[in-house]
């Protein structure tokens, strides 16, 4: 039986190489044909192994759904952590819009079906639970701090700011489906997080690479 990629599975850094291939097709699959239509065999074929093979790495689609999930927080994770030690809190976030928000369609439509699959399938669920919980616990601490420093008004809770993020971005994902032009929304997004954070002038940081997120001067 050929092994993905050709790699002994034993050692380690080819396994992780292995998985990450695995885990690319998988998402590329899922993106064209969305998960509840995509199988083991599909993901195979793309990567020209048997499906016996992905077993080896994987036990089904749910596992590959979580470690893509991983794959993509550990991006969110590297924008907001480069935000917060750089760059004023609005252009952090204008960031987080522009490498998180794709403008494939599939790959919100694919995120949304997932949302939708967790009410029936456990382990999707749980990891979702978890990661929804990480991903509203980080930006309240991280607001929290920016408030201390006087960079966002402290009028709001940093939960409350959090969890308004997080779900107007979701919520643009779907707009985007709809139809709303990405432009549109990303304006829309640097006029939201504006009013939220209280930066209602210049950027409190003074950054040279903050005109963007000027009043009047939104890309």
């Amino acid at each position: 039986m050929q092994e993905v990629m050709g790699m002994p599975k034993m050692v380690p850094e080819y396994r992780e190489e292995a998985k990450r291939r695995i885990v690319q097709a998988g998402l590329e699959a899922m993106y064209e044909k969305g998960y509840c239509k995509t199988t083991m065999d599909d993901i195979a074929a793309r990567l020209d192994v048997s499906k016996p093979a992905l077993y080896r790495y994987f036990k089904n689609k749910d596992e590959l759904v979580i470690e893509s999930s991983k794959i993509l927080q550990g991006q969110y994770r590297k924008v907001t952590d480069q935000g917060t030690q750089e760059r004023c809190p609005v252009k952090m976030w204008i960031d987080t819009f522009d490498q998180m928000m794709s403008s494939n369609l599939n790959e919100h439509a694919l995120l949304l079906e997932i949302f939708g699959i967790t009410v029936r399938e456990p382990i999707i669920r749980d990891f979702s639970v978890e990661r929804m919980k990480n991903g509203i616990d980080a930006p309240a601490r991280m607001i929290a701090e920016q408030q201390k420093e006087g960079l966002v008004s402290s009028e709001m809770d940093p939960r409350t700011l959090a969890v308004a993020c997080v779900s107007m971005f979701n919520g643009m994902r779907m707009m985007m489906l709809l139809g709303v032009e990405r432009e549109e929304l990303r304006s829309r997004w640097i006029e939201i997080v504006r009013a939220l954070f209280g930066v209602q002038t210049e950027c409190p940081k003074g950054c040279a690479e903050c005109e963007m997120c000027s009043p009047g001067k939104q890309a």
